[in-house]
């Protein structure tokens, strides 16, 4: 379970530098994030159908996320529609890997009949989705970009908050 806490990390949060030629470098990029989460699935697709749809779409993303990747690193001028497209998708995609993530740890918590606070990944994973929406904002309103960024941060830091413990208590290490 741990790959998919490190795993969300690298696919959530951007730190990106600029390079001299006119690219940009994705110092945590969201490609290894979804290697996490298919070494995740890989031990975890017997559990439950939201992890086995996750392996299934999961090296589509990580294919989309390494092209992205590349693209960013090349002096590629695309128009800005293009990079909204890009962005768009990119984002769908990571809600819909957190929110087959969060649907599959509702399941296991009840497999189990333990409390193991599976809701709270929902409700974080509610939050992320409307911060994540609010997060385009920028690019109509960029007066409010570093505003929306520590918002959505906020979201991402409680996903992996709530994932932590669950592991945690999964584990039996959290009462």
């Amino acid at each position: 379970m741990w790959y998919y806490f490190f795993g969300f990390l690298f696919v959530f949060l951007d730190f990106k530098l600029d390079l001299p030629y006119g690219g940009t470098l994705n110092c945590l990029p969201s490609f290894v994030g979804y290697l996490l989460v298919m070494l995740g699935n890989y031990r975890l697709h017997h559990e439950n159908d939201h992890f086995r749809r996750l392996r299934i779409l999961t090296p589509v993303f990580f294919a989309l996320s390494a092209a992205e990747f590349v693209l960013s690193l090349l002096t590629v001028f695309l128009p800005k529609a293009v990079i909204i497209v890009i962005s768009i998708v990119m984002t769908v995609a990571a809600l819909y890997t957190s929110y087959e993530f969060a649907e599959a740890t509702k399941s296991i918590e009840r497999s189990l009949y333990k409390k193991l606070d599976a809701d709270k990944i929902s409700t974080a994973w509610i939050i992320l989705c409307m911060t994540a929406l609010l997060e385009f904002l920028i690019y109509y309103f960029p007066s409010v970009m570093l505003l929306c960024y520590f918002v959505h941060w906020l979201s991402i830091a409680w996903f992996a908050s709530a994932t932590y413990h669950f592991i945690r208590k999964l584990n039996g290490k959290e009462k």
